[in-house]
């Protein structure tokens, strides 16, 4: 009887060594379709909500925009607007708000003595040096990459007319003390803006369909943490 106990058991220990062997590894091609999360990469979807004033105790810093889009004139400064209202939206300058927003001159010191080595591209561990180095828990970083622009419609003597842009936006925000991103993602949103022309009056705004496609790339960022 004891035997056959240990027959069984070393049969056992066999189909599952062969089990084992056979159960192969997933190849880098296979994951293709599971994203980049192991570098950090996050994946939201779309916001379903606007954005709400935060209630968290922390301190943030806001980087320098980076605005590689582009656009100029009327369409830049809408951009940056839509940035700085999202931003506002998120973080109110009221009295007795939780979070601390860390001041425009701590931000430049650090910046100026933790550079990055390509300011396209940061990588986690300069946020978190840069965090450290500004005595914050969160760092928010804004990149807009360019910008794809469309006009559409037929116009004789009058007509109507859709202009559309495309925005893409490389948006992070990273908690220092926990050493991870809290968002890492490329947003992508479009805006437009149509009109009823009448000769040359009445032409679609550029400039408009440049903010609306910010304004919901930013809600798609901030909704996503408190």
């Amino acid at each position: 009887m004891k035997n056959m106990k240990k027959i069984l058991a070393v049969l056992c220990c066999t189909l599952a060594l062969s089990c084992t062997a056979l159960a192969k590894e997933e190849s880098s091609i296979d994951v293709v379709t599971g994203g980049t999360a192991a570098t950090g990469e996050t994946n939201f979807g779309k916001a379903t909500e606007d954005i709400k004033p935060s209630q968290g105790y922390y301190k943030i810093a806001v980087l320098p925009y980076v605005d590689t889009s582009g656009l100029d004139g009327r369409s830049r400064e809408m951009a940056a607007n839509a940035i700085k209202g999202a931003l506002k939206d998120k973080y109110p300058d009221k009295k007795g708000a939780p979070y601390v927003i860390a001041t425009a001159k701590q931000v430049q010191q650090a910046v100026k003595a933790y550079p990055f080595e390509n300011s396209d591209a940061p990588v986690l561990n300069e946020f978190i040096a840069l965090g450290k180095a500004m005595g914050v828990d969160r760092v928010i970083y804004i990149n807009m990459l360019p910008v794809r622009e469309k006009e559409t419609g037929v116009m004789v003597i009058a007509g109507t007319q859709t202009y559309s842009a495309t925005v893409a936006m490389k948006l992070k925000c990273v908690d220092v003390n926990a050493g991870k991103y809290l968002f890492n993602q490329t947003v992508e949103e479009v805006g437009s803006s149509t009109s009823i022309n009448f000769w040359k009056i009445g032409e679609p705004s550029k400039a408009k369909a440049v903010k609306r496609a910010t304004e919901n790339a930013m809600k798609d960022f901030l909704t996503t943490f408190d």
